[in-house]
């Protein structure tokens, strides 16, 4: 896989290379990148200037000339006398800038010829290319009279001018062999070979410094001979209004006669600058791209960024050293165009690594976020599983327990620190049980429940550590304040391969709620003694399908009034006969229902069995009170407590509802609603179980109830025991102060029925009268319970 990233990238590199070189091919080709070569050019001229040789001199046909002579064109014995006056100054060479390829004055033309004769060769005169008359449009050359260039020299006068009518270049000559015509610059410079290529002038030099004279001064004898003696003489106009003017990249609009002394000081200066071919000018373009490529990685491209640097300063600074050391003109354009490619390229790669890195940053959050909760910032549930996954991986060999560690009343403790440090408590928890298993994993499970995965070489070890977790000290110090946490622990050992990471941790959980109930420091999961949580939710389906089969169904057991052995009422009690398992107790389903939410619907449908079983036994002469149990966990639910009002609202319903003690101990406020509801709603209540709890005598006063029945427990040694004797009486004396009737659960002898009597019981259930029957057998049952009732009085 890294062989072929590594592919994919080398072909990358290559194909932006490729990218980079063509467009360089393209721009060049196109000339686009002209005007930034003549651009940074001059900038050039600016950094690299010399001074000029001092080996010419122009003498300007200005305007103080023309106005002295009167008239243009003059007459051609003023340039003899100039001549002749530059001749006698000692100067070397005179040349001309002037058309003389038309007839004047015989006898001017004359005097003329005469003083180019007097030195032979040592005069320049002018030719110049122009359009023919000839409809074939080419170009014909103008040269000076026959009589006049017999004696002197002949050289061009054409300058070549760029498509944006600037002159950068000066030609060495025009045409070929016996046609070829020496430029004036590269004449006054005694050029030998015969070329017709051109070259960069370098305005470095500055027009300005070139010694000057007016034509008039020299024709008048003016002038010092010494801007003369030696030195080559170039005549040509300079006023305005003979037109001979040029524009010029540096130094602005400059005379024809300036272009030719500037060539001219460029050649004696060996400054006649020359630009590398095309084609080296493109590999230098590739090499650079090639050394400013993009290959992958952060670090590189940082070292690239230097790069960059390094080659934008270079190629500013390098062609500005090579113009000063040689007559070397580089082509920059092409390279700055290479370089700006591979920059884009770059920034594109930078950018495209930032997204990936924001991406990979993003997803490294979200993965944080999905596996830490937010409050406390500890891996939550899903990492602790993933982490477990990973662990039951491993050697079979290996002891491994999840353990839950759970923070007693937690709740109370938020509310009285507040979430802040309640957070930090849990965190010092964390790091505490991180300490003390060493490389166990700690996690976050819930509000008040850490996750500890144990994998040790071998059970002792791992019974070691859970002993260690057993005895932490609840004492500890948060945020400066002295906070007690005690913890209770659930332990799922993992007993087979088999075995998923979320049935080790349900299984923890379950031990961990158990050991809450239960009031014990450690349990550890019992697989026969909890059910799993996927059956117990099959369970609730099933038992949903059964109350609209007909499986499930009330059994009654009897209340004894203890006075006068009359049954006055029954306590209902469901009963589950299923289809396959059989007869299923209730223990096994209405916890479940409790806990799943299902006991609101199974509680519902025994109000409604209820009155629909009552009135058949009052249709047959048995008008009973039936009890019905109310669990806990809906005393709290009003839709539930409104629900049981509107059902019973105008009916003879004759029911009572059973709430257990433990249920208004622990939720007292809601326990006094919901009584209060239910007896405006005509029904009857009784307190359940009492006896079971902490048997708070304080809450019997607030509640308003009907009835207090015993639990068995206080009932079954009350013959024996005369503490549990005292127990019930005074229970009994206080139910009946506060107007409620006693009944008496779990009677089973004579003996119990005879002392609870004496005790001032009102009424006892138990195996003494019946066990829980079904509505079939009551009605019989009651029949005939009534006749034995009535032959024992007629036999009294």
């Amino acid at each position: 896989m890294s062989r072929l990233l590594g592919l994919a990238r080398r072909f990358q590199s290559i194909l932006g290379l490729g990218i980079v070189a063509v467009a360089v091919a393209l721009a060049m080709a196109t000339g686009v990148l002209v005007p930034l070569e003549d651009g940074l050019a001059t900038l050039r001229f600016t950094g690299v200037q010399r001074p000029t040789s001092h080996q010419i001199t122009v003498v300007e046909i200005d305007v103080p000339s023309l106005r002295a002579a009167g008239r243009w064109p003059w007459g051609r014995d003023r340039f003899a006398t100039a001549i002749a006056n530059l001749q006698a100054a000692g100067a070397k060479v005179v040349a001309f800038d002037v058309d003389f390829s038309a007839h004047a004055a015989p006898e001017a033309d004359r005097l003329l010829a005469k003083a180019i004769a007097q030195q032979p060769g040592t005069v320049i005169l002018p030719t110049f290319v122009q359009p023919g008359d000839r409809a074939d449009g080419r170009l014909v050359e103008t040269s000076p009279l026959r009589g006049l260039s017999s004696e002197a020299l002949l050289a061009s006068v054409n300058v070549p001018v760029d498509t944006d009518g600037r002159v950068r270049r000066y030609a060495y000559g025009f045409g070929e062999a016996d046609g070829y015509r020496q430029s004036m610059a590269a004449s006054l410079a005694n050029i030998a070979n015969q070329r017709n290529d051109t070259f960069l002038i370098d305005y470095g030099m500055k027009v300005a410094e070139i010694p000057h004279l007016s034509f008039e001064d020299v024709y008048r004898n003016r002038f010092d001979p010494k801007a003369v003696r030696g030195r080559t003489i170039l005549i040509g106009a300079t006023a305005l209004e003979l037109g001979d003017e040029f524009a010029t990249p540096q130094a602005g609009t400059v005379n024809g006669v300036y272009i030719h002394a500037l060539a001219f000081e460029n050649l004696a200066a060996g400054r006649a600058l020359m630009t590398p071919p095309a084609w080296i000018t493109f590999a230098l373009a590739c090499l650079l791209a090639w050394v400013l490529r993009v290959e992958a990685g952060a670090a590189y491209l940082r070292s690239l960024s230097r790069r960059h640097a390094a080659v934008g300063v270079g190629l500013l600074a390098l062609p500005v050293l090579i113009q000063d050391l040689a007559p070397v003109s580089l082509s920059v354009a092409p390279l700055l165009v290479a370089q700006l490619l591979c920059l884009l390229w770059a920034t594109r790669a930078e950018l495209d690594r930032r997204a990936k890195s924001i991406v990979r940053a993003r997803e490294a959050s979200l993965l944080h976020l999905a596996m830490h909760e937010p409050e406390t910032g500890l891996p939550n549930r899903r990492a602790l599983l993933r982490n477990l996954e990973t662990r039951l991986g491993g050697s079979d060999s290996d002891a491994l327990a999840i353990v839950a560690v759970g923070i007693d009343r937690y709740p109370t403790m938020r509310g009285a620190v507040g979430y802040s440090l309640s957070n930090l408590i849990v965190r010092d928890v964390a790091a505490e049980l991180q300490t003390l298993c060493q490389d166990g994993e700690v996690a976050h499970l819930s509000t008040s429940v850490l996750g500890v995965i144990l994998r040790r070489p071998d059970p002792e070890a791992l019974a070691a550590d859970l002993r260690r977790l057993e005895d932490l000290d609840p004492g500890r110090e948060v945020a400066g304040h002295a906070v007690d946490v005690f913890l209770k622990l659930g332990v799922s050992h993992r007993t087979s391969t088999d075995q998923d990471a979320e049935g080790l941790l349900e299984n923890a959980t379950l031990a961990l709620d158990e050991a809450r109930r239960s009031n014990r420091r450690l349990v550890t999961f019992d697989v026969g003694a909890y059910a799993d949580p996927s059956l117990n939710l099959a369970l609730m389906t099933e038992m949903r399908r059964g109350l609209w089969a007909g499986e499930l169904a009330l059994h009654y057991q009897p209340k004894l009034t203890a006075a006068d052995g009359v049954i006055r009422g029954v306590e209902a009690l469901i009963r589950w006969k299923h289809p396959v398992r059989g007869n299923i107790p209730p223990d096994s389903f209405i916890g479940v229902a409790e806990e799943t939410g299902s006991i609101r619907e199974l509680t519902e449908w025994t109000l409604d069995r209820a009155l629909a079983d009552r009135a058949v036994l009052k249709a047959a002469g048995h008008d009973l009170l039936v009890s019905v149990n109310i669990s806990a966990r809906l005393l709290a639910d009003r839709n539930f407590c409104d629900h049981v009002s509107t059902l019973v609202s105008g009916k003879d319903h004759g029911l009572c509802l059973e709430i257990t003690e433990t249920a208004v101990i622990e939720n007292p406020a809601a326990a006094t609603a919901a009584i209060a509801d239910f007896r405006a709603a005509g029904l009857k209540v009784s307190i359940d179980d009492y006896g079971v709890g902490l048997s708070s005598l304080s809450y019997l006063k607030l509640l308003d109830a009907d009835e207090l029945k015993i639990d068995k427990s206080l009932v079954v040694s009350v013959t024996e025991s005369q503490r549990d004797r005292l127990i019930v009486k005074s229970t009994i004396d206080l139910a009946h102060s506060l107007g409620m009737a006693v009944v008496a659960e779990g009677v089973e002898t004579p003996e119990v029925l005879a002392t609870l009597t004496l005790l001032g019981c009102d009424a006892i259930q138990g195996y003494l009268v019946s066990r829980p029957i079904p509505l079939a057998e009551l009605g019989p049952f009651l029949t005939a319970w009534r006749g034995d009732e009535a032959a024992g009085e007629r036999a009294a």
